[in-house]
């Protein structure tokens, strides 16, 4: 484990994507910049991969000390990993991690289909066979959606392949993850997709963004509610937490719709990491929070204003050691 007592260190942080590689080269001249605390000739590496995938393995590798930090949403889904308490997968044993830090990030799990197809249920969906096709992030242990869809869809009795087997189709080469990125050249987008009919059906988190609102503007949708029972063992199994879709925030979304909360991103720790390095951290985090929202377009990624006092609540994770000393000296909790 790394020292940070005795002469230089590397700091490593996980911050896969476009998203988080702008909070980590933040956090990571905090640690470093001309006013950085770590002992002199120290670095921070900032690494990234599929995002996705990051979010899901992320953790183990943090547990393993390939990392000292990592980034991972949503917030309750780091607490599945750490207690050891996932399937198909993921989190199927418990790790040493803790929470650092939560960014505003107020997101939702959507399931959505073109309203001409009349379908008002999941369970019409599966009790009809419907072959929906679907536009959806990367499946399965690639992205937190695809893991999310797997564990909700089995308590429906089926798997994300059944609607493919059923004569439809399930892509995500067509997915824009924000509106400063778009699909590679000769790839149709999602857009083009629901409009002309070609997919008919969207599962999908970032509910904030752009491309949703563009998507929810110009084709009728219908948004459908996941049944109250599936979702309460859901959080009994996995903790997967609950929510209602924020009525009005996308054209089609009426009152009470029940769905699955994407909220939060949490930056997070091997719970052996020294409590300086962590106080370290979040001393960077507190410097360069105006920075970091400074990168952010509106419907891009956070949500908010980074406020010290919200970053140490609902954490899911207990508090690394080193996060405590550093809130409650600066006055940001009791």
């Amino acid at each position: 484990m790394i020292d940070i007592e005795h002469g230089p260190v590397e700091v490593k942080l996980l911050s896969a994507g476009s998203n988080w590689l702008k909070v980590g080269g933040m956090l990571g001249l905090g640690l470093t910049g001309y006013f950085g605390a770590l002992p002199k000739g120290s670095s921070v590496s900032v690494h990234t991969a599929h995002t996705g995938e990051m979010c899901m393995v992320g953790p183990e590798m943090v547990a393993a000390g390939t990392y000292h930090f990592g980034i991972t949403t949503p917030t309750w889904l780091a607490r599945t990993a750490a207690e050891g308490r996932g399937a198909f997968g993921f989190g199927e044993r418990p790790l040493p991690l803790k929470a650092v830090a939560v960014f505003p990030h107020y997101d939702q799990l959507a399931l959505a289909v073109r309203k001409d197809l009349g379908i008002t249920s999941i369970r019409q969906l599966v009790d009809e066979k419907v072959p929906l096709r679907i536009s959806t992030a990367p499946t399965h242990m690639s992205h937190p959606v695809g893991w999310v869809l797997d564990v909700l869809l089995a308590e429906y009795g089926i798997e994300i392949e059944d609607f493919e087997r059923w004569g439809g189709e399930v892509i995500f080469g067509d997915r824009q993850p924000n509106f400063m990125e778009t699909v590679p050249s000769g790839r149709r987008d999602r857009m083009t997709s629901i409009q002309s009919g070609a997919i008919n059906a969207i599962f999908d988190e970032a509910l904030m963004t752009v491309p949703w609102q563009r998507i929810a503007a110009s084709v009728d949708l219908t948004f459908l509610p996941i049944d109250r029972d599936v979702l309460n063992t859901l959080e009994r199994k996995y903790y997967v937490r609950q929510c209602f879709l924020p009525e009005g925030r996308l054209r089609g979304i009426g009152p009470n719709i029940p769905g699955i909360d994407f909220t939060g991103w949490i930056l997070y720790c091997r719970e052996d990491l020294p409590d300086r390095l962590v106080y370290l951290m979040l001393q960077g985090l507190d410097e360069q929070k105006s920075q970091i929202e400074s990168l952010f377009q509106p419907g891009q990624g956070l949500t908010g204003t980074i406020d010290m006092t919200e970053c140490c609540k609902n954490t899911e994770l207990p508090l690394h050691a080193g996060a405590v000393q550093y809130y409650r000296e600066k006055g940001y909790m009791k």
